[in-house]
C-alpha cells in the first residue's frame, strides 16, 4: 500500500536533510517517526488510564447530565465543523 502525504517545503527539506544525516530514506524516516509517536502516545494513554480510579455511577450520571445540558444550550459543533477545524489545523489531512 502507498500513502501520499503533503508537507510544506521547508519542513520537507529539514526532514530530508535529517534523513540523509541518519542514512535513511524518507520512507524509513516517516515510518520510524510515526511508529515512535504512536507507541509513545499509546504508552502515555495506558499509563494515565491505569492511574485513574473507576467512575462511580453518580459521576457517570453527572457527566451524562452535563453533556445533555451542554447540548440543550447549543454548546456543540457538527461533524462537518469539526472536520473543517481539523483540516485547517492539520493541513496534511486533506
Amino acid at each position: 500500500m502507498t500513502t501520499t502525504i503533503s508537507l510544506p517545503t521547508a519542513e520537507y527539506d529539514l526532514a530530508k536533510a535529517y534523513a540523509e544525516e541518519q542514512n535513511l530514506s524518507m520512507d524509513e524516516l516517516f515510518v520510524s517517526l510515526i511508529r515512535t509517536l504512536t507507541l509513545r502516545q499509546e504508552d502515555d494513554v495506558w499509563e494515565d488510564a491505569q492511574q485513574l480510579p473507576p467512575y462511580t455511577m453518580d459521576e457517570i450520571d453527572n457527566r451524562i447530565d452535563e453533556g445533555e445540558a451542554q447540548f440543550d444550550r447549543g454548546e456543540f459543533i457538527t461533524h462537518e465543523q469539526m472536520m473543517d477545524d481539523l483540516k485547517k489545523e492539520f493541513s496534511w489531512l486533506r
